[in-house]
C-alpha cells in the first residue's frame, strides 16, 4: 500500500481509535480519499474538528508533512469530492445519499476556510466553480424578492389621502374610536385588532398626509399607547377640544 498521511488501521485487524481509517481487508491502495471521508460520514460534522485534528497530528508527528502541506492536502480532497457530486446525475441512484454527503462537505469545506492560517487558495477553477454557483443562488434569491416585490406593487399608491389642515388630532381620535368599536351581537368582539399600536401609527403615516405636509410620525407615535392605564411618558392624550366627532354604534 502507498504511504498516506492518514492514520490507517493494519488489515485484518480491528481499529486501535474509531477515527483511524481503512479496510478491513486492507486491499485499499489510492483510495486513502475516499476512506478519509467515509469515516467523515459516519462520524460526522459535530466531530470534524476533532478528526481532523487526530490525522494532522499523526501525519505531522511522523514527519509525513507540515501542517500546510496536510491542510492543503484535505482542502484539495474535498473539493474533488464536492465536484464530483455535483456533476453526478440528480436521477441517480445514489442522489439521495449524495445530497447527505454533499451537505457534510461543505460544513466541512467551511469549517476548513475558517482554520485556514497557511495562505492557501483553492486552484481557480474551483474558485470559479465555487462562486458561479454563489451567484446563481443569490440570482435566484434576486428574483424571488422580485416577485414578491412585483406582488406587493398593486397595493401602493403616489397619492395619499389628505387630512384638512387643523384636523390631525380629529382624526387620530377617529383612529382611537376605531379600534374601541365592537360588533353588536352579543360576542361583542373587537371590530378592528391591531397587533400593536405601531400599526395605526404606520398606516396613518404611509397613506394619509396632513394638508399638503407629510405626517411625522414621531408626533402621531406620542398619540399612541399600550397601556392606557399607565402611559409612558411621551404619550399625548387627544384634547378634549379635537375630540369633534363620535362613532357610535347603530343599534338594530
Amino acid at each position: 500500500m502507498r504511504d498516506t498521511y492518514f492514520k490507517t488501521h493494519r488489515p485484518f485487524s480491528r481499529r486501535k481509535h474509531r477515527y483511524d481509517i481503512g479496510s478491513p481487508i486492507g486491499f485499499w491502495n489510492y483510495y486513502d480519499d475516499n476512506h478519509f471521508l467515509t469515516q467523515l460520514y459516519i462520524i460526522g460534522n459535530e466531530e470534524q474538528e476533532q478528526y481532523y485534528n487526530y490525522h494532522m497530528d499523526y501525519a505531522v508527528s511522523t514527519g509525513k508533512c507540515t501542517e500546510a502541506e496536510f491542510y492543503a492536502h484535505v482542502r484539495e480532497i474535498v473539493a474533488d469530492h464536492i465536484e464530483y457530486i455535483r456533476k453526478e446525475s440528480p436521477f441517480s441512484p445514489k442522489h439521495g445519499r449524495n445530497r447527505i454527503n454533499l451537505k457534510c462537505l461543505r460544513i466541512f469545506r467551511d469549517y476548513l476556510i475558517s482554520i485556514n492560517t497557511y495562505g492557501y487558495r483553492d486552484p481557480l477553477d474551483i474558485t470559479i466553480t465555487r462562486y458561479d454557483t454563489e451567484i446563481a443562488s443569490l440570482k435566484k434569491e434576486l428574483a424571488e424578492k422580485n416577485e414578491e416585490l412585483e406582488a406587493l406593487k398593486k397595493y401602493e399608491t403616489d397619492y395619499k389621502v389628505r387630512i384638512t389642515k387643523g384636523y390631525l388630532n380629529a382624526f387620530i381620535d377617529m383612529i382611537h374610536q376605531f379600534a374601541e368599536i365592537r360588533t353588536p351581537n352579543k360576542d361583542s368582539i373587537r371590530l378592528l385588532s391591531a397587533s400593536t399600536e405601531s400599526v395605526w401609527v404606520k398606516m396613518i403615516c404611509k397613506y394619509f398626509q396632513h394638508g399638503d405636509e407629510e405626517i411625522n410620525m414621531e408626533t402621531i407615535r406620542s398619540r399612541f399607547t399600550s397601556n392606557k392605564e399607565n402611559p409612558s411618558s411621551k404619550y399625548r392624550p387627544i384634547r378634549e377640544k379635537d375630540k369633534l366627532f363620535r362613532i357610535e354604534t347603530i343599534k338594530p
